[in-house]
């Protein structure tokens, strides 16, 4: 006998279930189902947390209810791709998510949305209790929809104002409604959240698309530096020739955006090395190796940075200090 498709649709709850035990199958259902994330619940003993999952088409939207916690998304460097790349909207219904990406910090408030990349670190931080949306949408399928998804990263877009109302619409309509009833089969519903994923994002696009070339450009060397980090070498020269343009003018790029090679290069060299400090894994690496791995070759400069980043040493990050929110 045929054995029946798995549902489209599942969840899981906490309630009924020990602490340790709740806690542990939430941090593994996350490394699995979400991406390779990392979990830290803030409060054990008040822990409770619920997910619901929704197939649509190809993309999985997860509807979370989920406590304070600290969530690091680890990236390629670190992962054994277990599928094929993929953007995540996450969207917060209730509660504030402080996001780091990129050596930037941003948040991402209630009624809001952002892009993210699931080859690429991050972080995300709430300090309180909250529920939030997480479509999950294969990169060649939203490519479909976005030319350029990697130019609208890490941007916070507001889903209830403008040209991004319809999406936020269709979000809301889905948690409250429900999929059972939906006068579209859901490869359609699908394809509506690309149509109005490129209405929410096309001003932010034709504005980076006025700049042509100079866009593209500092586009690509910001990705360089995120994907190159750990390279001791890397540097604005190289990069500069690597791209048949001058150092000043590739200087210029960042400039146009608010940064520079070196304030980008560090404060991704730093966001990793904050992130390997705490991992157990690999918590019997020296901290001078794991500057070597994050492209410092002077352990003490890798400490002055780092002091200055975060207001505390390396050894003291590793040690528990490091802030919760």
């Amino acid at each position: 006998m045929a054995k029946a498709p798995p549902s489209p649709d599942e969840s899981w709850s906490s309630t009924g279930l020990a602490r340790r035990e709740a806690i542990s199958a939430w941090s593994d259902w996350a490394a699995s189902t979400i991406a390779p994330i990392e979990v830290e619940v803030f409060d054990p003993k008040a822990f409770a947390a619920r997910w619901i999952s929704h197939g649509i088409g190809q993309l999985r939207l997860l509807h979370l209810y989920a406590p304070a916690q600290r969530v690091t998304h680890v990236g390629a460097d670190r992962l054994a791709m277990r599928a094929a790349p993929s953007i995540q909207l996450v969207y917060s219904r209730a509660g504030t998510m402080q996001t780091r990406m990129g050596g930037r910090r941003f948040d991402v408030e209630p009624g809001q949305f952002v892009l993210l990349d699931n080859t690429r670190y991050y972080q995300m931080e709430m300090a309180t209790e909250h529920e939030c949306i997480d479509l999950m949408m294969p990169q060649a399928w939203l490519e479909r929809h976005l030319p350029d998804p990697a130019g609208l990263l890490a941007r916070p877009y507001h889903a209830h104002s403008g040209w991004a109302a319809p999406l936020g619409a269709l979000i809301e309509t889905i948690l409250d409604t429900g999929l059972d009833e939906a006068p579209l089969p859901r490869p359609l519903i699908a394809e509506q959240f690309g149509s109005l994923l490129a209405l929410a994002t096309a001003a932010h696009e034709a504005e980076a698309s006025a700049g042509g070339h100079r866009s593209q450009l500092a586009t690509r060397i910001l990705r360089r530096i995120e994907t190159s980090y750990a390279d001791a070498d890397l540097s604005p020269d190289k990069v500069a020739d690597e791209e048949g343009i001058s150092k000043r003018y590739l200087q210029s790029l960042l400039a146009a955006r608010g940064t520079s090679f070196v304030a980008e290069l560090n404060a991704t060299r730093l966001e990793h090395a904050s992130a390997m400090l705490t991992d157990p894994r690999l918590a019997a690496v020296p901290i001078s190796e794991l500057a070597y791995r994050t492209g410092f070759l002077d352990p003490g400069y890798f400490t002055r940075l780092f002091r200055k980043r975060f207001g505390i040493t390396p050894s003291q990050w590793r040690g528990g200090l490091a802030p919760q929110s």
